[in-house]
């Protein structure tokens, strides 16, 4: 069977994520850990650029948890779907699945930025990356120096 490119692509990024959501530890219900996915994002210096979207993933202790949430830690970012669902139901969230959430992520503007990932308002891990100028071609970003 010949599939097209971007449906090759699909296929693998899916089976990536089945195995990583298979490998999730079980314990308690804090959120151990925090990873911006750079995808199909390629520049000399970082993989992150402007206008492109990334994947954040946090990790809980337990598979189902309770509410987490990602934020950014500036306003120079778009969470897309959380900002859609907020159209319509203030207090939307995502949920844990096998201990996972997941995110969209488009920074606005070149520069350090953070996201938070977090249970409760002591806050939890913080992943920061620098983005740069970059254009977006299709599902492929090429990022600026």
């Amino acid at each position: 069977m010949n599939l097209s490119p971007f449906a090759r692509l699909a296929t693998a990024l899916v089976s990536c994520a089945g195995v990583a959501l298979l490998a999730a530890p079980s314990a308690s219900a804090e959120v151990v850990d925090l990873d911006i996915l750079p995808g199909l994002s390629f520049g000399p210096t970082t993989p992150f650029g402007v206008g492109c979207t990334y994947v954040a993933v946090a990790r809980t202790a337990d598979l189902s948890g309770p509410r987490v949430g990602i934020s950014p830690g500036g306003y120079d970012a778009v969470m897309p779907i959380e900002e859609f669902m907020w159209q319509f139901d203030g207090y939307w969230s995502s949920p844990v699945v096998l201990g996972h959430k997941v995110s969209l992520w488009t920074p606005t503007a070149p520069g350090v930025h953070s996201l938070m990932a977090y249970e409760t308002s002591a806050g939890g891990p913080v992943a920061t990356v620098t983005v740069n100028p970059a254009i977006s071609v299709g599902p492929i970003c090429l990022v600026a120096p």
